[in-house]
């Protein structure tokens, strides 16, 4: 290992959702177009609400994986907001086990803090057959219901919030129209925690880090059948580091992971560290 760089295995992984989607899209190449938001990495579709058409352009996913996906923003001043997100278990702050561990943690947090109102226990409900876990909280002047459900070790969620019961119940209805359309192609690949190990790594080169010091930068993988690295996605980091991170990594090599005795392609996650002087 080259003297000041730590790169650590990723902390946590969900059970993989049979969700379609293209293998080397990344969780932000979403786009809403003739009024339907559409990402290929989670292989979903959301029909927008009538009205309601492409928001602000979102941010850069965070350095603890969470995704503002998209923000879909109303023609007309109807007082109802909606989010598109996703947070990457492999890097969360504080790891969930799945989509309704999510939800009862809201639930819980708003039954702490003055001013909300935490309401029923969440509950699973299936929309375009899969599994969502929706929980509403309160508040005096605005109240949210989320759904939440796994897919490819993230969480997604649909945020709805208004001050107007009858407003968010309408747009909640909205999510009713959710697809997930399979793509043609190859499956998504299996998502594994911690599969870059030293039983697993045949060959290495150590990125070239500099800029930030003690910088963790979280970052995912595709390993092809062969074991090669076959798409690199750097969450968030410098330009130059996440060029450095992509160029070594393309000449790792692992011993190909095999699913029911025959060799799959594997998503995983590892976080690189620049530590400067080997410190």
């Amino acid at each position: 290992m080259r003297r000041g760089i730590a790169w650590l295995p990723a902390l946590v992984a969900l059970p993989l959702a049979a969700a379609a989607a293209a293998p080397i899209a990344d969780p932000e190449h979403g786009a809403i177009a003739k009024g339907v938001y559409s990402n290929r990495y989670f292989g979903l579709a959301y029909p927008l609400p009538p009205g309601w058409d492409e928001g602000l352009a979102p941010p850069p996913p965070s350095l603890l994986g969470y995704y503002v996906l998209s923000t879909p923003q109303p023609e007309a001043a109807i007082g109802a907001t909606l989010l598109v997100a996703a947070q990457d278990e492999f890097f969360a702050a504080r790891p969930m086990a799945d989509a309704m561990a999510m939800a009862e943690d809201l639930r819980e947090s708003a039954a702490r803090t003055k001013g909300l109102e935490a309401g029923p226990a969440p509950q699973r409900v299936t929309i375009a057959g899969h599994s969502f876990a929706r929980v509403e909280i309160g508040g005096a002047v605005l109240s949210r219901v989320v759904l939440a459900t796994d897919i490819r070790c993230h969480i997604v969620s649909f945020t709805f919030a208004s001050p107007d019961r009858a407003v968010l119940e309408k747009l909640v209805e909205s999510a009713q129209a959710l697809s997930f359309p399979a793509e043609d192609g190859e499956p998504p690949p299996v998502c594994l925690k911690d599969y870059a190990s030293a039983d697993t790594i045949l060959h290495k080169v150590e990125p070239v880090l500099s800029g930030t010091p003690f910088m963790r930068i979280p970052t995912r993988i595709i390993i092809g059948r062969d074991g090669k690295v076959k798409h690199v996605h750097v969450i968030r980091a410098f330009p130059g580091q996440a060029q450095a991170i992509e160029t070594a990594l393309a000449q790792w090599t692992f011993k190909p992971y095999l699913a029911g005795g025959q060799p799959a392609e594997v998503e995983t996650g590892l976080v690189f560290e620049y530590k400067p002087g080997g410190k």
